[in-house]
């Protein structure tokens, strides 16, 4: 029901209907837990990842709309390769996270959300997993970094990154009472030049045994594709801002 509004409005807009501009880094992850069943889930993510950071609601217009109240969005996806490319593998496992604890908190998150800095707020996977060798899990990344006061929210995230201090904990709990658990710390490199057009972020790409599980995971089956479909029919070829640098000397 809900996935031709998705299309109709991706294929006006020619972009994604929410989190239409974002930028895309290189990332590493790093495991935090070593034992248990938490270490071994750290240990399926560990290794490289592809990370875009978006807005939901207002195009970037060079931060001049930054202020207004919108949910920011961080994507994640935990590479089998460090190779800087749309087009995922077997093995890789998408996650995705908006600055709100609850889809039912949206409209509160829309005025709490620290709209001026990606690394000033708390990300949430809104919904539950069935984790392999885990169980029933919810996810969250937290920022772990000082904060920085100049500039839009693009270039404090390209110091930060530059810096070594953009840095993202990713937690889980295995229910709402149950306590935050550590599982590895996401360090972002620096940004990358991809086709944003084509890079889609799947929750159902499950390649690490994170599996969404009930009624409103299911509904985002259609409305992702639905989405993706209509921003490649409305802009074909496009590009987001992103731009393509090296590390260390190796490409990521």
């Amino acid at each position: 029901m809900l996935s031709p509004f998705v299309w109709q409005g991706s294929l006006l807009r020619r972009a994604r209907l929410v989190h239409a501009d974002g930028v895309v880094y290189c990332a590493g992850v790093k495991a935090l837990a070593v034992e248990g069943d938490v270490g071994a889930l750290a240990q399926r993510l560990a290794g490289p990842a592809l990370v875009r950071l978006s807005s939901a609601l207002w195009r970037w217009r060079g931060g001049k709309r930054e202020s207004r109240p919108d949910v920011l969005g961080i994507a994640v996806r935990f590479r089998a390769s460090e190779e800087a490319t749309p087009v995922a593998s077997d093995r890789d496992q998408d996650l995705i996270f908006l600055s709100a604890r609850r889809f039912a908190l949206l409209p509160i998150a829309l005025f709490t959300t620290k709209t001026r800095d990606f690394l000033d707020n708390d990300y949430y996977a809104q919904l539950p997993f069935d984790v392999a060798d885990f169980g029933r899990a919810e996810f969250r990344m937290v920022p772990l970094r000082a904060k920085t006061v100049e500039g839009n929210r693009l270039d404090r995230l390209e110091r930060a990154a530059a810096s070594g201090l953009a840095l993202l904990r990713l937690e889980v709990r295995r229910g709402r009472r149950a306590r935050w658990m550590a599982v590895a710390d996401i360090e972002l490199y620096e940004p990358v030049d991809i086709d944003q057009n084509a890079l889609r972020f799947d929750p159902f790409r499950t390649g690490r045994g994170i599996v969404p599980r009930g009624l409103l995971q299911a509904t985002r089956l259609a409305t992702y594709a639905a989405s993706y479909l209509g921003r490649t029919l409305g802009a074909p070829g496009t590009r987001g801002r992103a731009r393509g640098t090296r590390r260390g000397g190796r490409e990521r």
